[in-house]
């Protein structure tokens, strides 16, 4: 008996990889890492250009750390909510000023997978307004392709890496992938702002 499990679970993965090579996932995934590495090349060296010629710590003090904190809060949730406007990265610099970076970092995850799942139901709304729903899909037409063909390993790329998480969860809605499913790979979340935020509060420490 067990041997038929571990026989139906190797097979299952060989039909799964070979479908995933088929459909292009991996060079896909290639492609996101890629343009990972080159956004991290770009921040890092914008941040070394602006520190020579600007006291870039006081701007960002200044610009960013000065606002109040529900208004801060408030609008990342929003963001987060209808397509990710504003990039996750500057709430993590922003979130600096309170010394907590785990408390911090574990607050604007939470918000930022909240955000994910109002998201995903914005999508099941949208289903029910013709106009609305064909304005998204003419906008997001690749997103459908993906979450069509890789389902939640998508779901996984976009909350780990720099896709837009919800927009990815909003058309998750919108074909009806499983929420439950959508609840757990959404979970990655986490990993995305810890990791990031390492770079950020760590990385920046030592540039700036």
């Amino acid at each position: 008996m067990a041997n038929n499990k571990t026989r139906s679970m190797v097979e299952r993965w060989r039909i799964s990889h070979e479908w995933n090579k088929r459909t292009g996932l991996y060079s896909f995934m290639g492609q996101v890492v890629v343009k990972l590495l080159i956004i991290i090349v770009l921040i890092v060296g914008a941040v070394l250009l602006l520190n020579h010629f600007f006291n870039l710590e006081q701007i960002i003090k200044d610009y960013i750390f000065s606002h109040d904190t529900p208004g801060v809060l408030t609008l990342f949730l929003i963001s987060e909510s209808f397509l990710g406007w504003i990039p996750p990265d500057l709430f993590i610099m922003w979130s600096d000023k309170f010394g907590q970076p785990l408390l911090w970092l574990t607050i604007l995850g939470t918000i930022s997978y909240i955000g994910g799942m109002n998201a995903y139901w914005i999508g099941k709304i949208a289903l029910k307004f013709p106009k609305f729903r064909r304005w998204l899909e003419s906008r997001n037409a690749e997103f459908f392709v993906r979450i069509r063909k890789w389902g939640g390993i998508i779901i996984i790329l976009a909350a780990l890496f720099p896709l837009p998480f919800a927009t990815t969860t909003m058309v998750a809605g919108m074909v009806k992938y499983p929420f439950k499913h959508t609840l757990l790979y959404g979970l990655t979340r986490y990993v995305r702002f810890f990791l990031y935020g390492v770079l950020i509060f760590f990385g920046m420490d030592k540039i700036m």
